[in-house]
């Protein structure tokens, strides 16, 4: 047999893409069964410019690599991502070209690389609350723990939700119940979640990354050509929905922050919008609390600001803990409710 005219082109291993993205994903594989863990250096994942740029890269990158036969998404420690870097936006304020970038390009590539990059089989392993949820979500099969609860947060932070999660909450919920987690903010716990559709199965506290692990097991079981296409048909649905209008979507939430950027009211909760920089402490609360499982009110979307302020002064006086992990000398500098 010759030799070829050019040989395959050299895609980097995985040990070198790994170190790439070590301060956003801990990786390890196994029997060609990957598993992502989101992070920020050593703790949670920290919501940021950077964060949400690496999630798109880090799937693109593993697309590529044919060793990667099955895919586990999940998150460090005992919950989904729950704060936010203040420093990690900057970036997202360089108009026109660094924003337009972030938002145009960056928004929709973490939702669509999920679906079209990935041509093999995907779990999304959440061990607790959190919101960004949207990689787990995205996955053919998604498992939370019991205690797990989910938002579209951005309107009652004045944010147009467009950066996929209302789309999906149309689209698993149906309309109308869609409709109405995406624009109250309610949180949706485990059970309803499992009750309409939108997770595949809830486990006890901290058997979320096992199950899925036992799962993916399962699926080695099959014919590598097989259970590749059965992905496929398994993405389908979502890749028809994002054809039709991930885009419309990504630029809503684009446009609606430039006016307000234009506006001069982008910014902590006293603006009109929460830039996302401000959204830790209120996070921790949401979370922390079953104050937003509970239909929303004019009253509790006014107070927002002041109850998770109450809250936060009550876990700094050692009168309640605050079970996430919040940085305090993370908030911008000079922030006070």
């Amino acid at each position: 047999m010759g030799k070829p005219l050019a040989d395959y082109v050299k895609l980097p291993e995985f040990d070198e893409y790994k170190e790439w993205f070590k301060a956003f994903a801990d990786l390890k594989r196994e029997d060609g069964i990957v598993q992502v863990t989101w992070k920020t250096n050593d703790g949670p994942m920290h919501h940021s410019g950077m964060s949400h740029r690496a999630m798109s890269q880090l799937t693109r990158v593993l697309s590529m690599d044919f060793k990667n036969e099955i895919i586990i998404y999940t998150h460090i420690g005992d919950n989904w991502m729950i704060e936010s870097d203040a420093n990690g936006w900057e970036t997202y304020s360089e108009l026109p070209t660094q924003r337009f970038q972030h938002q145009y390009f960056d928004d929709t590539n973490l939702i669509k690389n999920m679906v079209f990059d990935l041509d093999v089989p995907t779990i999304g392993a959440l061990p607790g609350p959190g919101f960004h949820w949207d990689s787990a979500f995205l996955c053919d099969l998604t498992i939370c723990t019991e205690d797990c609860k989910i938002e579209v947060p951005h309107a009652q932070g004045g944010l147009v939700p467009g950066d996929g999660m209302g789309l999906m909450c149309q689209h698993y919920l149906g309309t109308k119940l869609g409709n109405y987690y995406m624009m109250t903010s309610r949180q949706i716990t485990a059970p309803e979640m499992l009750a309409h559709g939108m997770v595949s199965e809830v486990v006890p506290k901290g058997k979320a990354v096992e199950r899925a692990w036992e799962i993916a097991r399962m699926w080695k079981r099959m014919p590598y050509e097989n259970r590749t296409i059965m992905s496929n048909l398994a993405k389908r649905p979502l890749k028809k929905l994002l054809m039709e209008d991930l885009k419309l979507h990504t630029v809503s939430e684009q446009y609606g922050s430039l006016l307000r950027v234009a506006a001069g009211d982008l910014g902590d909760e006293n603006s009109a919008q929460q830039d996302e920089k401000y959204i830790s402490r209120v996070n921790d609360y949401r979370y922390a609390t079953h104050d937003m499982e509970a239909p929303q009110t004019l009253e509790s979307w006014s107070n927002m600001a002041k109850n998770a302020n109450e809250w936060f002064k009550k876990v700094q006086s050692g009168e309640i803990e605050n079970p996430y992990v919040f940085e305090h000398s993370n908030e911008p500098e000079g922030y006070e409710f």
